[in-house]
């Protein structure tokens, strides 16, 4: 019988009605359906809204799942959707194992009807015992995604989180020791001026930019300040669009490169900045 570990952290799988909305107040022993063929332990490590997730929130989930994954087969962790591609990513990056280490949460409260809290974890305990995804994964509405190339796509939909572009990590990282270093992540728009950027760049360290489909800059103050900036600190592009920048296709995207910009490739935008903080701490 396979031995897997259950953490649980809130999100809206362990929410109830708080009369104000939906709120984690659910505690492990609540939420976990019988899992036939599988003894299960559970850590209740905390409970809040994803929205409400800081690296100190890594930092306790990164422990706990390093310190356990000697005593268990697998590891299953109850996330909010909102911040999984962070989660995700932190831990594709940091936790080095052969067994598997799954994700999953859900779009609705467990003691909702209709609920998909637990077909997701029955899902996810399938995958954590089955053995045959090995390190950071989600499991969520019978997709698996590696850790590292999780975008949510859908606010409402059960099948809510795609792969970003196939992106698996080739290096792993240290844990940082304290927070450190932080990157801003700016979303480049019609109405961005260069001000904005500079203004974000403020007491960072690094930023990622958030730009339109293949990647790009627009020819204005926008590709003064890059350049200005890129010699001081790491300007990392991503796009929105699911599949990646390619800064070489475009005018747009050489100018970026020009500008001493980085190409993100097949990195979504959380992904690229989780590597970009991880790179700057070590």
């Amino acid at each position: 019988m396979k031995k897997i570990l259950i953490i649980t952290t809130g999100g809206t799988i362990a929410g109830t009605n708080s009369g104000f909305g939906i709120a984690p107040k659910l505690s492990g022993d609540k939420l976990i359906p019988k899992l036939d063929g599988i003894e299960t332990t559970i850590l209740d490590l905390y409970s809040i809204d994803s929205t409400d997730v800081m690296p100190v929130h890594w930092r306790k989930l990164y422990n706990a799942v390093t310190e356990n994954l000697p005593l268990y087969d697998g590891i299953i962790i109850l996330h909010g959707t909102d911040t999984m591609a962070y989660t995700g990513a932190v831990l594709a990056f940091t936790v080095e194992t052969d067994k598997p280490v799954i994700l999953t949460g859900a779009m609705l409260p467990a003691d909702a009807p209709d609920s998909d809290a637990h077909p997701n974890i029955r899902f996810a305990a399938l995958v954590a015992a089955g053995g045959m995804y090995r390190g950071v994964h989600l499991a969520f509405a019978n997709r698996i995604i590696n850790g590292a190339d999780i975008v949510k796509t859908r606010s409402f939909d059960k099948d809510a989180f795609r792969s970003f572009s196939g992106f698996v990590p080739t290096k792993k990282y240290a844990f940082p020791k304290r927070n450190g270093k932080l990157p801003a992540v700016v979303r480049l728009s019609p109405f961005t001026y260069g001000l904005d950027i500079t203004l974000m760049a403020e007491d960072r360290a690094g930023i990622v930019i958030e730009t339109y489909g293949a990647g790009g800059i627009p020819d204005n103050e926008i590709t003064l300040v890059i350049s200005e900036l890129s010699k001081v600190m790491p300007i990392v592009v991503t796009t929105s669009c699911i599949g990646g920048t390619d800064l070489g296709k475009y005018e747009v995207g050489r100018r970026a490169l020009d500008a001493g910009a980085s190409d993100g490739y097949k990195r979504s935008t959380e992904c690229a900045a989780v590597e970009m903080w991880l790179k700057m701490n070590q």
